[in-house]
């Protein structure tokens, strides 16, 4: 497996509020995980030298339900944006002559690949900074993306600061990005809270890099789905949607017989072998392995729970 030298880090020291839960948003389960845990699994398919996770409020919580050697937490004792969070690794940083890939926890929708893409072609441009785009049907409370010519970016404008013609871009930002670390530090000591939130904007960082220096390049997907952030109930089940649509494509590649998909509700951790037949009104949770030549259903619950080989399950719970 592919290496990549860099330093992950992981926002996840933001507010829940609009979710109206006493826990943290990054730890609704999403298709049975974690929503942070998605992001954690991208990053950590990359390999890297380092992984950080910036924490906030509900702090514990979120390392109780983590609990991986790898990550490094590192404490956010107030809400003042993204550049204050990354500020808090960055006496933490083992090297800082690498890359760094930033990124937010709430976003689950990421792909591996697309993250891979990303870094290179960030090596690809000799880019100081590179920014995931997309352009998004309905841009409301994203970031517009600026740009000055071909794959250059001038600036992201936020939401709250855009002007009325800046709001009507669809271009906008994902919130991954990937940094050179020297540059990043020293464009982290310039930013100012000087903007209607009050807060230090990672944003501020690029501008500052594209006006002493420029090499700042954004990289545009096609599928905006993947970069969905999470801060709402709604916004988690338009996100349970699209994961689970995914799932059952994998499956069905892979040589599973499901005869009526949007019937079928199966998590993300499920393993299910060839030549099974899945029939409509059946969940599998957990980590519940299916052996080929197996029927489930219809009616079927199965919750981290094994199978024999060929076996017939029909109208039943079963937990393992």
């Amino acid at each position: 497996m592919e290496r990549y030298p860099l330093a992950c880090i992981i926002l996840a020291g933001g507010k829940s509020k609009r979710m109206k839960s006493k826990k943290s948003k990054v730890l609704h389960k999403l298709c049975g995980k974690p929503i942070i845990s998605y992001p954690i699994k991208a990053c950590k398919s990359l390999i890297p030298d380092e992984l950080y996770i910036v924490i906030g409020q509900n702090s514990e919580d979120i390392k109780n339900v983590i609990n991986d050697n790898d990550v490094v937490f590192v404490y956010q004792s107030e809400p003042l944006g993204t550049g204050h969070a990354v500020m808090q690794v960055i006496p933490y940083l083992k090297n800082k002559d690498m890359d760094v890939l930033i990124m937010p926890a709430d976003a689950p929708l990421i792909r591996i690949e697309t993250i891979k893409e990303l870094y290179n072609f960030h090596k690809e441009n000799d880019a100081l900074v590179s920014i995931l785009t997309t352009e998004m049907p309905d841009p409301t409370g994203y970031g517009r993306i600026i740009r000055s010519s071909g794959n250059r970016v001038l600036m992201i404008v936020e939401e709250a600061d855009a002007f009325p013609e800046e709001k009507q871009i669809k271009e906008i930002n994902s919130g991954i990005y990937i940094f050179e670390s020297n540059i990043l530090i020293e464009a982290l000591n310039e930013i100012k809270p000087d903007n209607k939130q009050g807060e230090y904007y990672l944003t501020d960082v690029i501008a500052i890099i594209q006006r002493k220096y420029g090499g700042v390049y954004a990289y545009k997907i096609n599928d905006w789905k993947e970069i969905i952030g999470i801060n709402t109930r709604e916004q988690l089940a338009q996100a349970h949607s699209i994961l689970q649509e995914r799932i059952i494509k994998r499956h069905l590649e892979n040589g599973v017989s499901i005869l009526f998909p949007n019937l079928v509700y199966i998590e993300e951790d499920v393993i299910i072998e060839s030549d099974v037949v899945i029939y409509p009104f059946v969940s599998i949770l957990g980590n519940s392995y299916i052996s080929e030549n197996c029927e489930i259903g219809p009616n079927v619950i199965l919750e981290n729970y094994k199978t024999k080989k060929g076996e017939i399950i029909r109208n039943t719970y079963l937990k393992g």
